[in-house]
C-alpha cells in the first residue's frame, strides 16, 4: 500500500521529517488491513478516517504522533537501534522494531509474530510518502492464490513470504531507477517513458506496461470528448 500526505508547513532541510502531514491519497489502504488481520468493522471505520501525522526529528531521534478521529498512536525510536514496541490503533502486535537510513528514506523493519511487516517513509518534492509492507505480502498471496486454484500447485508460507520480500525490494530498484531517468532527463516528475525504459528488461511486463499506457490515454481522450460534447450541448442550449 503506499499513502500519500501533504505537509502543512513544509521545513526547508533537505531530509528532514518534521512537520504536519495530512493525507491526501492512498493505494490498496484495504489490502494492507486484511494482511494485518484487521477486522471487517475496524476497516471499514478506518478506510473513511483522514488522519494527520505529526513528526519531530531531533538528528536521529524520531517521535511520529498520527491522529485520527477514532484512535490516536505514538511512536519514538532512534536511528539503528531496536525498541519494543506494541502497534496500538493497528493490528496490536508485539514487535521488535528497528528504523534505518536507506539515503534519504527511513526503512522500519518489525520483527515478531507475523512476519514481512514494516514500512518506509520518504520525501518527494513537498510531499512525505509511506509504503507499508504488508500490502505487497497481501497482494502476492493473493496471486499465489489465484495461481494455486489454476494449475492446482500449493504455495507454502515460506514460497510467499520470500516472493513479497524479492518483490518489495524490487520495487524499490524501480523506484530508484525512475527518479534517476527523470533527473537525467531535468524533469522534476516521472513520465509513462520513464516507466517503459525501466520495464524494456522483460518483454511481458514491456508489453504489459504499453497495452496499460495505451488504456489510459485512450480514456483520457475518451473524457475529453466527453467533455467537450458536454461544453457544446451547454453552448447550443444557452442559445
Amino acid at each position: 500500500m503506499l499513502l500519500e500526505s501533504q505537509r502543512v508547513k513544509p521545513v526547508k532541510m533537505p531530509v528532514d521529517y518534521s512537520g504536519t502531514w495530512d493525507i491526501v491519497s492512498n493505494v490498496n489502504f484495504e489490502g494492507y488491513m486484511v494482511a494485518l488481520g484487521i477486522d471487517f468493522a475496524t476497516r471499514k471505520i478506518a478506510s473513511m478516517l483522514k488522519p494527520q501525522k505529526v513528526i519531530k526529528q531531533d538528528g536521529d531521534c524520531f517521535t511520529i504522533k498520527t491522529f485520527t478521529t477514532f484512535r490516536n498512536y505514538e511512536t519514538s525510536f532512534k536511528i539503528g537501534e531496536e525498541v519494543n514496541e506494541v502497534t496500538k490503533g493497528m493490528d496490536n502486535r508485539s514487535c521488535q522494531t528497528v528504523v534505518n537510513w536507506k539515503d534519504d528514506k527511513l526503512v522500519c523493519v518489525q520483527k515478531g509474530e507475523k512476519k514481512n511487516r514494516g514500512w518506509t517513509h520518504w520525501i518527494q518534492g513537498d510531499e512525505l510518502h509511506l509504503r507499508l509492507k504488508a500490502a505487497v505480502h497481501y497482494a502476492v498471496g493473493r496471486m499465489c492464490q489465484r495461481m494455486s486454484e489454476d494449475h492446482r500447485r500449493d504455495f507454502s508460507r515460506q514460497v510467499v513470504a520470500a516472493i513479497a520480500e524479492t518483490t518489495f525490494r524490487q520495487c524499490d530498484i524501480f523506484a530508484k531507477d525512475l527518479e534517476a531517468f527523470a533527473r537525467h532527463a531535468k524533469r522534476s516528475t516521472v513520465s509513462s517513458e520513464d516507466v517503459k525504459l525501466v520495464a524494456r528488461r522483460s518483454t511481458a511486463l514491456s508489453i504489459y506496461i504499453q497495452n496499460k499506457s495505451e488504456e489510459l490515454n485512450q480514456e483520457q481522450r475518451d473524457l475529453k470528448k466527453k467533455k467537450r460534447r458536454s461544453r457544446d450541448t451547454e453552448e447550443e442550449s444557452r442559445e
